[in-house]
């Protein structure tokens, strides 16, 4: 991967305000069994779940491995004839470093959701998936709960809308599966005692069974044994997928949008209470504290068109008084059914139904500047391009999705980079400190390049676009920092666009 210009959004942010500002302070989604962090590794072995991967005559799709130390790991993936033994393959990452593994070189059957198994850590996985018409992909999960929370379900017309249940382990599982919608909450007629066997995985056609919703969120709750959820969204473009989460007081978004797509937020909240939510948005002229502040009420997803509040792309942080769900989505204007119900707003733009959390990463007021590395002046860029033509920049359609990060940490590993043959792709990364933040950026697997220092000042966010590679398919990032921070991908072309978030691991 050669080394590329960055572009760093640079700006005088207030700073005393925001050396004052506490540590937002929230608790992560209980994920059980081995880490209570949402997608965090940790040093010990572990298993990384990934349930919506496929590989056939139409699509390709990889598993994408990264780690910090010298690992071996072993795919499986299950054979839907149960009598049947799983494929696999053992692989062998020296660390740190980064590779993916084409999944049609493992077996080409259609659907293969896998689990990736490490001998030691930190260790992460991703996956991606895609076609000539499609992209998507997915943070693989490395722990699991008893009950799920997906967001963001649309089965309105022109969407259909599948619930991939995959059950890795070798003991038969039963779940309960409730619809949360603009109507309330009701399990879904067929659906209170889903049997998936042992290694096996269930696909349900959700467009059928609850047509013409423009909203639904869904619980799936282990009744006994254990599955791992994920909701596949398409409206004949392209295709988005996202897994299961818990809920959590605070959720961080590095990226909501590339050009061309317009990003909407979905929020849930479950129980018999509801939720007083703060948004937070970090654009190229500095953050917008409070630019969103409602409530979220029990059993009624809400959907917020955040180009209403301010220009893409920026960053996005969601504060909450009580554990809520969340995800974001993009598509062209238009995609999104509008199920926003905007509230009253007091001379600051905020919500006054109540106050919104107090835990604010930034000063309002500020002001930034923006500089692109290896840029001249302004007065140059005019000289050089009078009497030529303006490059039109590349703009992107497509669908995509992504759960958001729980918790912001120093330390992340980022798979998968360059994997998707033709297509763009960036590393986002979001600094919701009031302090500066020195990020190293140590490129993994293929690339020859050193590590890279860059600068993101205080309430601010980078865009680290990534090289095409001439070896596709085995390159990542170590993404070291002196300060928390948020991650996440983006791949897009003229396949579709799919977003990925980043791995912390520590």
């Amino acid at each position: 991967m050669r080394r590329v210009a960055v572009v760093i959004v640079v700006g005088v942010l207030g700073m005393l305000a925001f050396a004052q500002t506490a540590p937002v302070a929230f608790s992560p989604p209980s994920f059980g069994t081995v880490s209570d962090d949402v997608g965090a590794a940790t040093g010990d072995p572990s298993a990384w779940y990934c349930p919506w991967v496929a590989a056939g005559a139409l699509r390709d799709s990889a598993f994408n491995l990264a780690s910090v130390v010298d690992v071996g790991a072993s795919i499986t993936l299950p054979n839907p004839n149960p009598t049947e033994e799983p494929d696999g393959r053992d692989i062998q990452l020296r660390g740190p470093g980064a590779r993916s593994m084409d999944t049609g070189a493992i077996v080409r059957r259609g659907a293969s959701p896998g689990v990736v198994e490490f001998d030691d850590g930190p260790a992460v996985t991703t996956s991606a998936m895609w076609s000539e018409e499609l992209l998507t992909g997915d943070r693989c999960v490395v722990s699991v709960p008893k009950v799920w929370h997906l967001v963001g379900g649309i089965t309105a017309e022109g969407f259909s809308l599948e619930l991939q249940l995959f059950n890795p382990f070798a003991e038969s599982a039963k779940v309960r599966v409730e619809a949360i919608t603009e109507f309330g909450s009701s399990p879904l007629a067929g659906f209170e005692n889903i049997d998936i066997p042992g290694r096996s995985w269930v696909t349900e056609d959700l467009s059928r069974v609850i047509p013409f919703l423009d909203n639904a969120s869904f619980t799936v709750t282990s009744e006994s044994g254990i599955v791992i959820p994920t909701l596949v969204l398409n409206n004949g473009t392209d295709e988005a997928s996202w897994p299961g989460t818990g809920q959590s007081t605070t959720w961080d978004f590095p990226v909501t949008s590339v050009r061309g797509l317009v990003p909407t937020l979905v929020l849930s909240k479950t129980g018999s209470s509801g939720a007083t939510v703060a948004i937070d948005l970090f654009t190229p002229d500095g953050p917008i504290l409070d630019a969103d502040g409602r409530n979220v009420s029990p059993l009624e997803p809400v959907r917020i068109n955040l180009a209403n509040l301010a220009e893409p792309p920026f960053a996005v942080r969601v504060r909450s008084d009580v554990p809520v769900g969340a995800v974001i989505q993009a598509g062209p204007e238009g995609t999104f059914p509008s199920t926003d119900v905007v509230l009253p707003e007091d001379d600051h733009g905020g919500a006054t139904d109540e106050e919104a959390p107090s835990e604010d990463p930034a000063d309002e007021e500020s002001t930034t500047e923006t500089t692109v590395a290896g840029d001249e002046t302004s007065d140059s860029e005019s000289e050089e391009g009078e009497g030529e033509e303006p490059e039109e920049p590349v703009s992107y359609e497509g669908l995509a999705a992504m759960p958001g990060n729980a918790e912001t940490l120093e330390r992340w590993l980022v798979p998968g980079l360059g994997i998707v043959p033709g297509a763009d792709t960036s590393v986002w990364i979001l600094n919701p400190t009031g302090d500066e933040a020195t990020v190293t950026l140590s490129p993994l697997g293929v690339s020859s390049d050193s590590p890279e220092k860059v600068l993101i000042p205080p309430g601010t966010y980078l865009e680290v676009p990534v090289d095409p590679l001439s070896e596709t398919g085995n390159s990542g990032m170590l993404v070291e920092a002196n300060v928390p921070i948020s991650v996440a991908v983006t791949i897009a072309g003229p396949q579709g666009v799919a977003f990925i978030g980043g791995v912390g691991i520590g």
